[in-house]
């Protein structure tokens, strides 16, 4: 219990930090009663059912809360009898639960917990075109804990990752990466378009490439010429496909900026599919796909690390060969090409970024998207 309880432990350090002006509905639980909801989430995560490892969440709200009211796209659908809250139990209920759409609702009130309903929410067009979809967000911003997989769980609000345990420890996800770290100046360095736009472009990009599942790399450039001596770029597609009229941008509305961002962060984050990094510049135009590296061009073929942790602190424990041809082809290049970033996603689905600076190569680890 020592891992579940430095779990709990972590949810509401960082939960309290992260989630401002919090409602009555959007408490956590009694540090008590989350450790036990934990162990039990944590012993059916290693369990398979028809040879699959189970993927849900779990909330604590009640049925009948005024803040669900406000996300016409949820809806509460309730058991009508109880289901004991225990490992046979979730086990067998799991594969009716989408992680992405659903949430199983707990009644906590009282000793034996059980599972009262389900929350169940969808996306619609109309919902497309609103700001929470930009990011990828559709589920009604509660605290909630993911089971991903075998031994892994992950605490939420909403869908923003707040903490992760996996294999026993604790995983911490950096929130201020696009505010307030070398790489918000990098990325603002130069750039002429909108800092609303491209971030919310980003972000959604970012967000897909993570969803898919397969990695990919992302190497943003103050110019083509910047990075022409380090890169075969094999697709090489020129664009300004979202900027190129930055008048009609201006004056467009609101829904149809929302197109916009959405069409061309979609076409983006697709091409990542493909071996190779996207190269983009500051303001997100797209260079081309399927870049290589050409490591025999640089200098510094090792390049100084420095891996940042999420209180920024300096982790000496990782090195630049802990790390695989993806993550490694990205700190050369942010070493070798000054004022670029690279974002490098593993199929996992965590979101790296690393770029130059007074000599090294700074890395985030475990970047988690803003809420938009």
């Amino acid at each position: 219990m020592d891992g579940v309880t430095a779990f709990v432990d972590a949810i509401y350090d960082c939960y309290h930090k992260l989630v401002r002006n919090i409602e009555e509905d959007q408490k956590l639980p009694s540090k008590e009663v989350l450790e036990e909801i934990c162990q039990v989430l944590l012993n059916v995560s290693c369990m398979r059912e028809e040879g699959r490892f189970p993927s849900f969440r779990v909330c604590f709200v009640q049925p009948d809360s005024e803040l669900l009211d406000t996300y016409i796209y949820a809806h509460v659908l309730l058991f009508k009898s109880p289901i004991a809250f225990g490992t046979r139990e979730l086990h067998k209920l799991a594969p009716a639960l989408n992680p992405d759409m659903s949430y199983l609702m707990l009644d906590i009130s009282k000793k034996p917990y059980t599972a009262v309903g389900i929350i169940a929410a969808y996306t619609s067009w109309e919902k497309i075109m609103t700001r929470e979809i930009s990011s990828g967000n559709r589920m009604p911003r509660i605290p909630n804990i993911l089971v991903n997989g075998p031994g892994e769980l992950r605490a939420c609000f909403g869908e923003a990752s707040i903490v992760n345990y996996h294999s026993g420890r604790c995983v911490f996800f950096r929130t201020n990466t696009f505010t307030s770290t070398l790489i918000a100046g990098q990325l603002a360095d130069g750039a002429d378009v909108s800092e609303i736009d491209r971030l919310r472009l980003l972000y959604r990009i970012l967000w897909h490439v993570s969803g898919y599942h397969h990695g990919g790399a992302i190497l943003i450039v103050p110019s083509a010429e910047s990075c022409e001596e380090f890169i075969d770029l094999k697709y090489q597609l020129a664009s300004r496909f979202m900027f190129n009229n930055r008048h009609k941008m201006d004056f467009i509305s609101n829904m149809a900026r929302e197109k916009e961002i959405i069409t061309y962060a979609d076409l983006i984050a697709k091409l990542t599919s493909v071996d190779g990094s996207v190269v983009l510049t500051k303001d997100l135009d797209l260079l081309g796909f399927g870049a290589e590296t050409l490591t025999d061009k640089m200098a510094d073929t090792v390049p100084s690390m420095c891996f940042v942790n999420h209180d920024d602190t300096v982790n000496t424990a990782k090195h630049f060969k802990d790390y695989g041809m993806r993550h490694r082809a990205g700190y050369r290049f942010v070493n070798a090409v000054k004022g670029s970033v690279a974002f490098i996603v593993s199929q996992d689905g965590v979101i790296e970024a690393c770029t130059g600076h007074e000599g090294k190569v700074v890395v985030y680890d475990n970047i988690a998207l803003p809420l938009l």
